[in-house]
């Protein structure tokens, strides 16, 4: 379908649903048939992106404002609601929190998470719930604890007033109907079922909803309803598990190894903050009683899936608590799974600045299954920051996949060139005088090296490392919003190059790479920390102007500039050359003279630079 049918569609199932609702999926499907096969159909509508739709706990959608025009759901206010005028959401008004307005002053739904200055403006450390409901100031002046505020939708809007309870219905026979089945179900689509099952309820001002669950013999946590009794932490749990497994293709057993490992390194975490901790000896007594319940790490899998749910944002306290857990299941664990815990030993080690150490591990864990991924693509990039592209495009060949890794990409601009018409005790083609066997056979040519451009690159894979990547795509996402251009690679633009220097990923790449690096790219690299981005114009080829200094700089790779052109860059010097990294065409003067405004800055922030390059 286009996007006009898609649009059309969307309307025509919205004005089903109002008009026909609540309807099974296939129900729904079948009041839009000319737009297709009821089938094809069915699987638009159970992704289609409207809030409005509800879900209910007996498997229907809903027109949530036609079902809930007019209905009333009350909540008994406490003293810090009424002096910060923000309603605790869960459980009472859970039904009615689809209805949001942005206009200030009016009725919210807040996302907690998100509306953390308006909660600390009406003085509130943390949230209640994940949402909440914030009123204008002076909507409670007059009320007090322990009163009944009522919350209804009138034309799709929330409007609130002081009440007192009306009705008190017994829910406990229509939540036995809903929970036959299941035992949980979320808080909103009960309420949105109950008033389905019975138009009567919400008609008029009742008990909260919370307290007619409570005496119905139902309990909450969260979002969640279940009867009293029921097991929340072990639902989270389980929900979590299957989650897991789905997102990263695991088994269960592997899953469950996954959410054991990462719930014990969180308790870990704690131990730790509260007292000093021998983190060996704590992982010894954790692991090395029971070190069977964590041999589900053995597949490559499962060991990612831990990692980068549980250490995934650097931290030196988890990095540690990570490299106990993995050396005490290297040395005490099953054979199958060591492989991994030197893996997640190293991923540690290498965290914690200790690269060398971290090598070791790998290599280790090649010792025990020679081809065990995770680890080959570890020293793969070791082997590339060592300038040897030969064993790194080696190591890459021995996993599957390896081919279609970035990485090998990039290493293909830097193997060496053979010269099959030069024999080995030929001069070498480079004029040095030397013969070819000991100048440049299987050697890349040095020029790579002296320009920077492999340092560079370098520098760019490591920020691809998964601790960095939420940073590196939220850029990019940035950089995309601004761009027309569908087949842009996140080496083009200024996404990576700001990411590298703005968002401090390149001052790590020197400390935890710099053993790995010659003398001469250690310097380079710490030359290029002080290489601030600026706007030049190009004055002839391979020669830029610098609108922040008056300086002229000449440069390697600007082929695809030309006279005239304005461009913001960093001009990352090496040698006797430099070159042009993270470059956007600049498009007018007024468009410069903004990016040099906030280059201009003390401290510009990233996402305004980004937009004013866009």
């Amino acid at each position: 379908m286009n996007e006009v049918d898609d649009n059309a569609l969307a309307t025509a199932a919205m004005t089903a649903l109002r008009e026909r609702g609540p309807l099974s999926l296939e129900e729904w499907a079948q009041c839009v048939s000319e737009f297709g096969s009821p089938s094809d159909i069915a699987e638009v509508l159970e992704y289609l992106d409207d809030p409005m739709i509800g879900y209910l706990p007996g498997g229907k959608y809903v027109a949530l404002d036609e079902m809930l025009e007019g209905l009333v759901f009350t909540h008994r206010l406490s003293e810090i609601e009424i002096a910060s005028e923000v309603l605790e959401a869960t459980p009472d008004l859970e039904p009615v929190l689809r209805f949001a307005s942005s206009i200030d002053g009016e009725v919210r739904v807040v996302e907690a998470e998100f509306e953390q200055d308006l909660l600390r403006e009406r003085g509130i450390d943390a949230a209640f719930s994940r949402r909440v409901v914030a009123l204008p100031r002076g909507t409670l002046a007059n009320f007090a604890a322990g009163d009944l505020i009522a919350i209804a939708i009138e034309d799709g809007e929330l409007t609130v007033w002081q009440a007192d309870v009306e009705d008190e219905p017994d829910l406990a026979p229509a939540l036995e109907k809903i929970f036959a089945e299941n035992g949980v179900e979320a808080l909103e689509a009960v309420g949105w079922q109950l008033a389905v099952d019975d138009s009567s309820l919400f008609t008029v001002p009742s008990t909260p909803l919370g307290e007619m669950f409570a005496a119905a013999g139902y309990e909450h946590q969260r979002e969640l309803l279940a009867r009293n009794g029921f097991d929340f932490a072990a639902y989270a749990v389980q929900i979590q598990t299957a989650e897991i497994a789905l997102t990263y293709d695991l088994t269960h057993d592997e899953a469950v190894a996954v959410v054991a490992f990462v719930d014990l390194a969180q308790r870990g975490y704690v131990d730790a903050e509260i007292e000093n901790l021998d983190l060996r000896d704590w992982a010894r007594r954790h692991v090395g009683v029971v070190p069977d319940s964590f041999a589900a790490l053995a597949d490559a899998g499962a060991a990612v899936a831990a990692f980068d749910l549980g250490f995934r944002n650097q931290d030196p306290t988890a990095d540690m608590i990570l490299e106990a857990l993995g050396g005490e299941l290297a040395e005490r664990g099953p054979k199958a799974v060591k492989p991994a815990a030197h893996w997640l030993a190293g991923k540690a080690a290498d965290r914690l600045g200790r690269v060398l150490d971290a090598e070791a591990h790998y290599e280790k864990a090649l010792e025990w299954e020679a081809d065990w991924g995770p680890a080959l693509f570890e020293l793969a990039q070791f082997a590339a920051d060592r300038s040897d592209a030969t064993r790194a495009l080696s190591l890459l060949g021995r996993i599957d996949g390896g081919s279609e890794e970035t990485l090998y990409e990039v290493l293909q601009e830097f193997i060496p060139v053979e010269h099959p018409e030069l024999g080995r005790n030929d001069k070498c083609w480079c004029g040095s005088g030397r013969k070819y066997k000991v100048c440049h056979l299987g050697k890349v040519d040095e020029s790579v090296r002296e320009d920077g451009r492999w340092l560079y690159k370098k520098a760019c894979m490591f920020a691809f490392s998964s601790e960095f990547a939420d940073m590196v795509v939220q850029f990019d996402d940035l950089v995309a919003a601004g761009s027309d251009d569908d087949d842009r690679s996140i080496f083009d633009g200024p996404a990576l190059d700001i990411a590298l220097f703005e968002g401090g990923i390149f001052a790590q790449f020197i400390t935890r790479r710099g053993n790995l690096l010659t003398e001469h790219e250690v310097a380079t690299a710490r030359q290029w920390l002080d290489v601030e981005r600026s706007v030049f114009e190009v004055t002839e080829m391979n020669a830029l102007l610098d609108r922040r200094t008056g300086d002229t700089v000449t440069v390697n790779g600007a082929a695809d500039l030309e006279p005239g052109d304005l461009v913001c860059a960093r001009v990352l010097p090496a040698g006797s050359s430099a070159q042009v990294v993270g470059s956007v065409i600049v498009s007018s003067e007024l468009q410069a003279a903004n990016v040099l405004q906030v280059l201009g800055r003390d401290h510009h922030d990233v996402a305004e630079l980004i937009r004013v390059l866009s």
